[in-house]
């Protein structure tokens, strides 16, 4: 009797437009035919391999090996199965076709279908689904994060791998509007507690995420979450000076899951610790403020 393998998921996000998991399976096993609605985008890790087999588009029979160090691109409703040699560890991202869709109209002009890789070589791909997985280690990654890269992985994903499918006119946006920028701005400073949506932004000004999202980076010349990052380093900043609040009460009050996240962060941006900067900077740095006055 054909017994269902067991995957174990340590960890799991699914947001609207992009989903991302990290698993584990133990070996060897087979996986039958079976498809998803969804892109998947996979990354073998800790020396995992699969074998997977399919069919074409003209009924053609095809198989392939996906080993650690490459990256797997299924399209939507394409039917495969696999087998599994040893113990696996993988993380999984999948993405709506809407998206990629919209992303491609937009910023091409026409919409296109991805391909079936397997044994992909992609370095930017690998690149973000590592820093997925470091940001699990410190607890569930942001919302707006995640959509963040999820729309760089759409784009990435039509520009290598698209085929194109039908043209049409569409309209370019390329900065907002003052008035929209200033919302923005004003909304993520307001809310830097809160686990910020791209929906939340674009709704706010009244467009789609992606083109508010490409659209806000043309306008100040970085990401909405890059943005975000740098105005919650800059209120911890000010707290730490302050030195009324714990640490671990700023990395919350800042919107960070936890405060090994927030000090990683605080580090990536100031060189420091909050510790140190609390203790050696922050203090300092408001005693001579004060006396200049």
């Amino acid at each position: 009797m054909y017994e269902p393998p067991l995957v174990i998921c340590h960890n799991f996000l699914e947001l609207d437009a992009i989903g991302v998991g990290h698993y584990t399976c133990h070996g060897p096993t087979y996986f039958p035919h079976h498809s998803n609605s969804k892109l998947m985008i996979g990354m073998p890790l800790k020396s995992s391999s699969l074998r997977v087999k399919w069919r074409t588009a003209k009924g053609k029979q095809k198989h392939q090996f996906v080993k650690e160090g490459s990256v797997f691109i299924v399209p939507p409703n394409l039917i495969y199965e696999a087998w599994l040699e040893s113990q696996m560890e993988m993380m999984i991202i999948k993405i709506t076709p809407n998206l990629i869709e919209q992303i491609a109209r937009e910023s091409q002009g026409y919409s296109v279908e991805i391909g079936v890789k397997w044994s992909a070589s992609d370095p930017l791909i690998r690149q973000l689904a590592l820093s997925l997985l470091t940001e699990f280690q410190y607890g569930l990654p942001g919302n707006l994060y995640v959509e963040s890269v999820g729309n760089i992985l759409a784009t990435h994903l039509f520009r290598r791998y698209g085929i194109e499918n039908k043209a049409f006119k569409c309209k370019q946006i390329n900065k907002l509007s003052q008035k929209k920028l200033r919302q923005a701005i004003e909304y993520l400073n307001d809310n830097l507690s809160q686990d910020i949506t791209l929906a939340d932004l674009a709704t706010l000004v009244e467009m789609n995420q992606y083109q508010f999202a490409r659209a806000f980076k043309d306008s100040i010349g970085v990401s909405p979450y890059r943005y975000l990052l740098t105005c919650r380093i800059d209120k911890a900043k000010k707290l730490l000076a302050q030195n009324q609040l714990s640490i671990a009460q700023i990395s919350y009050y800042i919107g960070f899951s936890s405060q090994s996240h927030f000090t990683s962060t605080f580090r990536r941006f100031t060189g420091t610790t909050p510790g140190f900067y609390k203790t050696h900077l922050g203090s300092g740095y408001v005693a001579k403020k004060e006396q200049s006055h």
